[in-house]
């Protein structure tokens, strides 16, 4: 746990604890729904009293990363409202600067085979049947040639989760959103649908299969592959 957090010597302590529990949450190292250190577990990392550390933990309930119950199970749980207020900040700074689809798509390019690879190295059992679960769901919809509206970024979404990684999945949330926007304006065929689909599953093979470099080089081609045929339907 020390190495989590590390003990407050100056400025204002209860801002100091403050930011390293929310650095903690947005970095994935407590996730929503998790307990965090009890009271005395943090006074003893953070070397404070007991009413500043009081004062940190009012903060970050107010700002909505946790919640603090009494009782038997008491003690300060991580929220999921700041979380999704974060990526819903974001994607709105996303809108205003009028970054284009083709844009957010270079920068997923450059992002998502690390993302991929983590998610090799780190994924569980529940991480596979999520991603297996979406597979399935679009491969029943493509099978009766049924082209969908968007194409499926709860995959995506998925995977990012499998990485471990908080702020990836703080920027795959934002800009999913603008993304699922941005392809219903496009017209993708049940080809390019099928295509994307079987990326998916050549990617899923390889995260539960704990291949790093097999999951990266595939997920680079996959988004790669998706810039192409958009720029031939555009």
């Amino acid at each position: 746990m020390d190495r989590v957090f590390e003990e407050v010597s100056r400025g204002r302590v209860s801002d100091n604890v403050v930011y390293q529990i929310k650095k903690s949450i947005i970095d994935g190292i407590y996730k929503p729904g998790e307990k965090l250190p009890s009271e005395r577990e943090l006074l003893a990392i953070f070397n404070i009293s007991r009413g500043s550390l009081r004062e940190a933990m009012k903060s970050l309930e107010r700002l909505g990363f946790v919640s603090v119950k009494t009782g038997v199970l008491g003690g300060a749980y991580v929220t999921d409202r700041a979380i999704r207020s974060f990526s819903r900040t974001l994607y709105d700074v996303i809108q205003m600067s009028k970054v284009g689809l083709f844009e957010l798509l270079e920068m997923r390019e450059i992002m998502e085979p690390g993302m991929a690879a983590l998610a090799a190295q780190r994924r569980t059992d529940a991480d596979i049947r999520k991603m297996e679960e979406l597979i399935a769901l679009r491969d029943k919809s493509l099978k009766v040639d049924k082209v969908p509206i968007v194409v499926n970024i709860d995959w995506h979404q998925a995977v990012a989760e499998a990485s471990g990684n908080g702020m990836l999945c703080l920027i795959i949330d934002a800009t999913a959103m603008i993304l699922n926007d941005e392809f219903k304006k496009i017209s993708l065929s049940l080809e390019d649908h099928r295509a994307i689909l079987d990326f998916h599953k050549k990617v899923t093979a390889c995260i539960k299969e704990k291949d790093s470099e097999g999951a990266s080089k595939l997920m680079h081609l996959h988004v790669v592959d998706v810039l192409k045929r958009l720029k031939e339907d555009v």
